[in-house]
Parts: C-alpha cells; structure tokens; sequence
C-alpha cells in the first residue's frame, strides 16, 4: 500500500458473491475476479482494511441468496438455513462452498454503523439515481413480469393440492422440495422448461425463491387451505415489498455511506453504478452542501492496478 487514503477500501455484495466464484480466463468477469483475490489477500496481509455497512450489505446478501431459491431471514443463522436447502440434494456442492464461503468472507469485514445524522442534509437515494442518470425503479435483471405474477398466483393458488395438514402446520420448516415440485407442475403446464442450474435456471430459482417466502407468510397467516384469492395478491404484494431487489437503489446506499464515513475508495462491480458516479461527480458534489466529496469508485481490477500498483500479469 502506497499512501494512507487508500488504506479504507468499502466493499459491497458484488464483491462477495465475485471471490468464491470459479471464473473461466475466458469470461469477461475473470480481471476482476483475480484482482478481488488480490485485494482480499492485502486485506489479510493487514496491508489494507475492508470496511462495509453491516445492515445494507447484510440485507444485499439475504436478496442475493434468495434469488439463488435458498431463505435465510438473516447472517446469524445462515449456515443452518443453507444446510436446509443443501440437504434438497438438488444444489451442487460447488455452490454450496460458494454460499459458506460469501458468509466467511462477510464476518472477516469491519462493519460500519450510520454516521451521526443519519445522511441529514444528503440529497434522497432518488434525487442522486437521478443526479447519475440512473432509474430508481428499475430492478435487476431478475425483473418480476406480470407473468411471473401469474405464475407465482397460481403456485399459491394450488398449494392446497399438494401440502397436507400436518406439512401446512409447520411454520418452520421450508420445505424445497414441494415447493419446487409445485413450481416445476405450474412451469411444465405454462410450457416453460423447469431448469433450475446455470444462467439459464435465473428466472426459475429466482421465481422460487419468490415461492418459498409465499409459502412461508402464507402458511402463518392463512391457517387453513386453499388460500383465498384475495389473501394470494396480499401475500404476493408484502414478497414483492421485501424481496425484490433493486440494484440502483442499494448503490445509491452503499454510496452514501462512503461519503457519510469519508471513505476515499469504493469498490464494486456495478459497472453502472461507477460509470453513473464517474460521469455525474461534479454535479453530485454540487448537492452536498460544501461537503468534499474526495470518493473514488473502481472496479477490483482498477483499485488493484492504481491504487496497490499491482500488476496482475506478473
């Protein structure tokens, strides 16, 4: 490590869910992949620190891991809620590792609490989405259509058909293996194909992830089966509400906190989200109210390049 400002390096979910991967030397993400190596090395070399907010990121990896199908409600009793999904015996073991590895990597990090204030004075997540040209609204790729409406209305719909009492009275319990088998029933009949591993199961393992937090409200607030039409759309409604992900705007927050602790680096790789920041600091910093905003976002490859002065080809 050259200079002392670089020393501070915030890191977010991207980050996290990139380390445990295996990237091909083919695939586009592979510089940053090694670089991300690279930085974590440092950091327990004691040569920098990795800092993150504890609350943001935790809730980052909980919509992270349940666009993977798999519930857990929060980092304490991970690895129990991962077990549970690992004994499906339907995800391979490489992810699991990989799953374990995203909740190590988190508790190796200093977590920051909100600066004193709470951002007061800040422009709003969506006055800055606006001030760097993002869309506030706009979700991640794993976007919910009114298609998957449908499909979600109509797993609920037929849960009656498939849980018995007994299974319906367990309100601990997410039992993957039905919930798949009622997803996989109402895909078959729509003529989707039930794929579940790959970028090509996406859509499928984030619709179940989406089914098993349904049947989990619903099995707490609806006591007996079938559910009524009218409790499906409320169930749907408070899903959508807490788990569906909006990248823009969870940027937008890890952002503030940089700036909120006078963090000087931030890396990630939402490419977006830096090229947003990178075109747009100028007239962000204009909205901070005198504030220096003397913040850098960069890719791992990038930090690694100039502010470690690592070359990674040696």
């Amino acid at each position: 490590m050259t200079n002392k400002k670089s020393s501070v390096v915030y890191v977010d979910n991207t980050i996290l869910s990139l380390l445990p991967k295996h990237v091909h030397d083919s695939d586009s993400a592979f510089d940053d992949w090694n670089a991300s190596k690279v930085l974590w090395r440092k950091f327990r070399e004691e040569k920098i620190r990795l800092v993150t907010h504890g609350k943001e990121t935790e809730m980052d990896i909980i919509l992270w891991f349940n666009r993977q199908g798999c519930c857990i409600t929060d980092t304490l009793r991970a690895i129990e809620a991962i077990n549970e999904f690992e004994a499906w015996n339907k995800v391979e073991k490489n992810n699991i590792q990989q799953y374990k590895q995203i909740l190590t990597h988190f508790e190796e990090l200093e977590l920051l609490r909100l600066p004193t204030g709470d951002f007061e004075g800040y422009p709003t997540h969506d006055e800055i989405a606006r001030i760097l040209k993002l869309n506030p609204v706009e979700p991640d790729s794993c976007q919910t259509t009114e298609d998957d409406l449908n499909l979600l209305r109509q797993c609920l719909a037929d849960l009656g058909n498939w849980y018995t009492d007994v299974l319906w009275g367990d309100l601990k319990r997410t039992d993957y293996q039905l919930n798949w088998q009622i997803l996989e029933s109402v895909l078959t009949k729509h003529g989707i194909e039930p794929i579940f591993h790959g970028t090509e199961g996406d859509r499928n393992r984030y619709l179940f992830g989406l089914l098993n937090r349904a049947a989990g409200l619903t099995k707490k607030s609806c006591g007996k089966l079938p559910v009524p039409d009218s409790h499906i759309n409320f169930v749907i409604n408070m899903v959508l509400q807490k788990y569906s992900h909006n990248k823009a705007l969870s940027g937008i927050s890890h952002l503030l906190h940089c700036i909120g602790h006078n963090i000087n680096y931030y890396v990630t790789i939402d490419h977006s989200l830096i090229q947003g920041f990178n075109e747009q600091k100028t007239a962000l910093q204009g909205h901070l109210q005198g504030m220096t905003l003397d913040l850098n976002l960069m890719t791992p490859k990038r930090f690694v390049a100039e502010a470690l002065n690592v070359d990674q080809k040696t």
